[in-house]
């Protein structure tokens, strides 16, 4: 046992070492941050950089849906608050596009979080470059996200929308900031993949468009999507949690806790709202010529994930 737990302690030595080494080069100047060369998505690799970019990426795309919204018809007819509702699709939307691809590769083609990677680093805390990129992009993301519901509640949001983006933030921050657990995290942003669906389905709904084909076929999506991210996706992660709590002593008391409960809340959610998503979906087919607000209406608010989903899922 104390030869195991000495191996271990220098594990975590090496990746502190390591973790330096990056630091160092980092402080080096703005072209080691910014490299092409070091991910794909050519972020910031430092988590606060890559957070400017997330707020930079929201206000601009926010700015450009408040200008093109007003050529569609449908949008010219809502209220103020369910204007802001709209405009605040397309930032969410690429958001969720961002991270979408950033965890796709991560887990898929990066060896960073491969079960047969080789190095010294343990599981909770191997970092790279473009998962600091990653999570500091949904930082500024959040961020500017839950400044904007405070600014503009309840029009932006409700209390619900709030307490999502809280957890959020807190988990995505601790992520980023300590260089712990980056895997965990990025894998509940990962849920973000059913965001577009969700918004469409409000485009087309506030649109007019809930009897054309494309409705149902979004909704179809939306329920795969569900079942996948935020349900058996939920199950492989709580069973790698649970193969890894040896190397939980390895990070801090906020990480651990923020692992321990906030995924568990997150899926009791998921499950409840996906038993609405799966009812809403079985009358939509059942009565094709009718539309279900009643029913579907769940799946438009059945986001305010968090974080820690995670989105919001507007």
């Amino acid at each position: 046992m104390r030869q195991a737990d000495g191996m271990i302690v220098a594990e975590a030595g090496k990746a502190w070492a390591a973790e330096q080494e990056v630091g160092s080069l980092a402080a080096n100047g703005p072209a080691s941050l910014l490299s092409p060369s070091s991910h794909p998505l050519c972020l910031p690799s430092s988590p606060p950089s890559a957070a400017v970019v997330g707020y930079a990426v929201y206000m601009g795309s926010l700015w450009a849906a408040q200008r093109l919204s007003p050529l569609s018809s449908g949008y010219r007819k809502l209220s103020a608050a369910e204007r802001l509702e709209w405009d605040g699709r397309l930032p969410s939307t690429l958001h969720a596009l961002v991270i979408t691809g950033a965890t796709v590769y991560l887990f898929l083609c990066s060896p960073t979080f491969a079960e047969d990677h080789v190095g010294d680093r343990p599981f909770v805390l191997r970092t790279s470059p473009l998962s600091d990129a990653s999570l500091g992009f949904s930082l500024g993301y959040f961020a500017t996200d839950l400044l904007l519901l405070v600014l503009y509640y309840p029009s932006f949001g409700g209390p619900e929308m709030g307490v999502h983006h809280l957890a959020a933030l807190a988990s995505v921050a601790a992520a980023a900031l300590q260089g712990q657990a980056h895997a965990y995290t990025l894998a509940l942003l990962a849920t973000e993949c059913t965001t577009p669906f969700v918004n469409v389905r409000y485009l087309l709904d506030k649109g007019g468009w809930k009897d054309h084909p494309i409705y149902t076929a979004n909704g179809m999506a939306l329920l795969l999507s569900w079942l996948v991210a935020r349900i058996l996706l939920f199950l492989k992660f709580f069973q790698h949690v649970a193969a890894h709590l040896h190397e939980f002593h390895l990070i801090s008391p906020v990480s651990r806790w923020l692992i321990y409960l906030v995924p568990p809340t997150l899926f009791v959610l998921n499950l409840f709202w996906f038993t609405k998503i799966l009812k809403g979906a079985i009358k939509l087919l059942c009565k094709p010529g009718r539309a279900q607000p009643e029913e579907a209406a769940p799946a438009a608010v059945a986001t305010p994930d968090a974080a820690v989903e995670l989105r919001k899922e507007r």
